[in-house]
Order: structure tokens, then sequence, then C-alpha cells
């Protein structure tokens, strides 16, 4: 029988990457969970209907030198335990991507794990990966192995972000084993995109309302603009069909025939980004932001 875990003694929350693994498999679990008066974790939303129970992990290297059996090899290794008393233990780090990162349409993500571990990977970022990779006296170098993948933010005009991205995970599995469990949000970081979008988006264009597609962002005074994130090159505000109701019929016409002029994303075929455009009346204008120098998907 599915246990009944009442609403008044739940909170509803989002995980961390790499924050809890699941107490039966020990493997690692990214998305929604439950967290219960009493402290225990249970996967999903649902107080109904709880998913698995959840483990919460603890920090890297926080129990080093404080079990009776590290006292004892203390007393018997102090030089070894002095040696390594001083390491640092290793960061997680959950990067961002920046504006500059969509605009080449991809970013580099660096991540990590014991060498005695086969799946509890973790995000570190490019100084702790790099000191690492040097073999620096920062961390115990010889405890961990490490990697990097070319993470896609953008779609390209073949394939999606979620196919391209599983395809990187996947062409690494043969050095580092089950890294498509820690790395299963595909289109992690992804713009919003009118594809998923419940409402269609428009731009008005004098007098008449352009259909548009393609990635979109929200901005907390303008409301939802077109590119995939605000800069300060000129790019257009869109509106929703609720919005162009609300203003007055004699400010705009839509079009008769919404597919002979449409917004959509192209990319440039020779590797120096790409834009969104627009046709209008025989004329070609651009706007927003989105760029990919990705070639080779």
């Amino acid at each position: 029988m599915a246990r009944y875990i009442p609403k008044s003694k739940v909170s509803i929350l989002q995980t961390a990457q790499n924050e809890f693994v699941i107490a039966s498999t020990l493997r690692s679990y990214n998305g929604s969970y439950m967290e219960l008066s009493d402290g225990t974790f249970f996967a999903g939303n649902n107080p109904q209907k709880p998913g698995e129970k959840l483990l919460k992990r603890k920090p890297v290297g926080s129990s080093f030198g404080k079990s009776n059996n590290n006292s004892t090899y203390r007393k018997i290794n102090r030089p070894v335990y002095n040696e390594l008393s001083k390491k640092t233990p290793i960061p997680i780090n959950k990067p961002q991507p920046t504006n500059k990162d969509y605009e080449r349409g991809y970013f580099t993500r660096y991540f990590c794990k014991r060498v005695n571990d086969k799946y509890n990977y973790f995000e570190i970022n490019k100084k702790t990966y790099d000191s690492l990779n040097s073999k620096t006296d920062n961390y115990d170098y010889n405890l961990y192995i490490i990697g990097e993948i070319n993470w896609i933010l953008l779609e390209t005009p073949k394939n999606s972000v979620i196919k391209i991205n599983d395809i990187n995970v996947k062409l690494l599995l043969n050095i580092y084993p089950f890294l498509n469990v820690f790395f299963n949000i595909l289109n992690e970081y992804e713009p919003l995109h009118t594809r998923n979008f419940m409402e269609k988006l428009s731009i008005k264009e004098g007098t008449k309302i352009i259909p548009y597609e393609g990635y979109f962002h929200q901005h907390p005074k303008k409301g939802f603009m077109e590119g995939p994130f605000h800069s300060t090159k000129l790019h257009k505000k869109l509106f929703t069909l609720d919005q162009l109701k609300s203003t007055p019929k004699s400010n705009y016409t839509p079009l008769a025939n919404p597919n002979a002029t449409q917004i959509r994303p192209t990319r440039g075929n020779s590797g120096g980004g790409s834009r969104t455009s627009y046709t209008s009346g025989g004329s070609t204008s651009s706007g927003g932001s989105t760029s990919s120098g990705r070639g080779g998907y």
C-alpha cells in the first residue's frame, strides 16, 4: 500500500545537482523531492504517492580524521596523516552559463568522482579541474578521476539540444561509466522556446502581427522578448494573444496569411554565429542574439 503523507507535514522542493541519492540503489537523484517534518526525504511532489526514499549526501571530506579508526591510524602513521590533513576537500560547484556561452551555443562542464566510486560524480569549476589536472598540492589528486564535457545550450537546424548532449555523454561512457546517470537532464540550461510554451507569441511590426518561433526570455519589466537572453543589442518585445486583444484594433492588423511571414532562428555556415531574422514586405532585418559556433552537428 502506498504511503500517504499529510500535506501539512511536507515541503516540496527541487534538488541541487548531485544533492541526493536513492536509498535503495545509491544512484544520484535530481528533480522534485519532499522533505517531511521528521527530516526524511522522498522523491516526487505528490504527498499521496511518494516515490523512493532519498538520502542526502555528506560533503566530501567532511569527516576526515574524526572516526576511531582514523584516530588509531593517525597515531601509527603520523607523517602520512599530517601530509593528508593539509589537503583541501574538493569543492562542489554548480555552473551557470554566461551570455557569451549562449552566444557561442555551448559551454564546458567539469566533473569529478572518487576512484573507488562508481556513480557519485559531482561538478567542479575550471579552477579546481586545472588544479587536479596539474597535480598541485591543494587537493589529494590521487583519489579522484576528473573529466570535462562540452554542453550544448542551443539547438541547431538539424538537431535538438537533447540529441546532441545525449551523443556527447555517450561518447564518454567508455572512460566514465554511468556518466549518463549523472548528466540525466539533457536539456538543462536550454532557454525558453516557443515550441514548449503554451501561448502563441508574436511581434508587432507597424500595423502587422508577426508570429514568432524560436528562443525567447522574460524581462522582469518588459515581459517576453526575443532571443535566449537579455542584452543591450536591439531585440523586439513579444506579445501574447491576450496582450494583443487588449490593444485597440486601430493599432494593429493581423496577417492574413501567418505562414507568409515568420520568425525563426537561423544559423550561420561559417561558425561565426547566427541571428534571429524575420522578413516583412520583402525586407530583412535582424533582432535578438542567438548564435552557434558548433559546426559539425
